[in-house]
């Protein structure tokens, strides 16, 4: 009977059970260490539920539930995007009203689907194929932070809809990839560079300069140009909203840095800053979660490279402004998280060929994440600062 089952239903089968032993993992890990109820105002008083929300996931869920700047609040629920609280509003009266149980059930939809897409876009790529595909999967099912795939987080959305634009545009269907990278732009301003690699796309796809890897089959017609301005429409709606609400243009930024207090900074600024995070925290959770910062960003500078030695121009240039804006910040935390939506990472390291270098680094890098994974979901079970 197995033998019946596609290949891409297995794949979400194999996901969707890795993430609900990812989540057995938690609530045994939380029940053993004694963690009682969550006492923040806004948990939904299910002891289960509750396992998957915490930090950033209330401001999701405050959006939600009362919109942007209540009375009271004037800051800082404005740095978070929309689009995910609006998911959680749609979904929520069909998980008996709960935002929490809501954005679980959104997460673990998108998780899905992005492993799936995942999946078929390595499956197709021409440096890829089968084995490829799935040792991508494999890869995010152990990424380290994979905690944030099961929590009420928006990483597993952004990934979803980035992914789905990727694959479209890699198949020439740019108004759809176009309409998936602005759903990827309403989670997440993320998704600008998500357009910005598929006008890099479709530029060398129009003008045939780019490696097979590259470019879609078909020739883009100069008619779907124009799509490619399209995911920057909820940017700038939703900073034409703050600028009706506060009056400012740069209402998100400016949250950032009131509330985490990210601001522009060299490279070495950014290193020099979280460098000496790690040693500011007598908790060694706190330390090791900064170190897994540093060692992500250095990650994607590395993967970087490779995107530029397979000539990967695309990915390239989304990859470059989504670790950039992390290494030019003072503000390094949750770049382990961050880098979950970092698909040309999967992407380049299970396509860099057959030799015997390339079968070590595959097997180094599955061997290191399985006891990071374990560390870091225990810490989120204990309620341990992971991001």
């Amino acid at each position: 009977m197995w033998g019946k089952v596609s290949p891409g239903a297995r794949v979400a089968l194999a996901w969707l059970v890795s993430r609900l032993t990812l989540m057995v993992a938690v609530l045994v890990i939380a029940r053993l260490a004694g963690i009682g109820p969550e006492v923040h105002p806004l948990a939904s008083g299910n002891w289960v539920a509750d396992r998957f929300a915490y930090w950033d996931s209330y401001h999701f869920t405050r959006i939600a539930s009362v919109g942007y700047l209540p009375p009271g609040l004037e800051c800082c629920d404005q740095a978070f995007f929309p689009g995910y609280p609006l998911l959680i509003t749609a979904v929520a009266p069909f998980v008996g009203g709960s935002q929490i149980v809501a954005g679980i059930v959104i997460t673990l939809v998108a998780g899905t689907a992005a492993a799936v897409l995942l999946w078929q876009l390595v499956r197709e790529d021409p440096r890829g194929g089968p084995v490829s595909a799935r040792h991508a999967v494999l890869l995010l099912a152990l990424a380290p932070f994979g905690y944030f795939l099961v929590a009420v987080y928006t990483e597993a959305t952004f990934l979803a809809f980035a992914v789905g634009a990727w694959l479209l545009a890699r198949r020439g269907h740019w108004w759809w990839a176009a309409s998936l990278a602005a759903c990827a732009s309403a989670v997440r301003v993320n998704g600008l560079f998500v357009a910005l690699g598929l006008a890099v796309m479709w530029a060398l796809a129009r003008w045939g300069a780019g490696a097979d890897g590259d470019t879609p089959v078909a020739r883009p017609r100069w008619s779907t140009l124009p799509a490619l301005a399209v995911p920057a429409l909820p940017v700038l709606g939703y900073m034409a909203y703050l600028h009706a609400r506060t009056g400012s243009w740069n209402a998100w930024r400016e949250a950032e840095h009131l509330g985490w207090g990210r601001v522009l900074a060299t490279p070495w600024t950014g290193l020099s800053h979280a460098v000496a995070q790690v040693g500011a925290t007598d908790s060694w959770f706190l330390a090791a979660s900064r170190v897994g910062d540093i060692a992500a960003v250095l990650l994607g500078i590395v993967v970087i490279a490779v995107l530029v030695w397979q000539r990967r121009w695309a990915e390239t240039a989304f990859l470059v402004p989504s670790v950039g804006v992390i290494l030019c910040s003072t503000l390094w935390v949750s770049a382990g998280r961050y880098a979950l939506t970092w698909f040309p990472v999967y992407l380049a390291l299970t396509t860099l060929g057959e030799s015997r270098a390339a079968r070590w680094a595959w097997r180094a890098v599955v061997v290191a994440c399985v006891p990071l994974l374990a560390l870091a979901t225990y810490a989120a079970a204990t309620r341990q600062w992971v991001a």
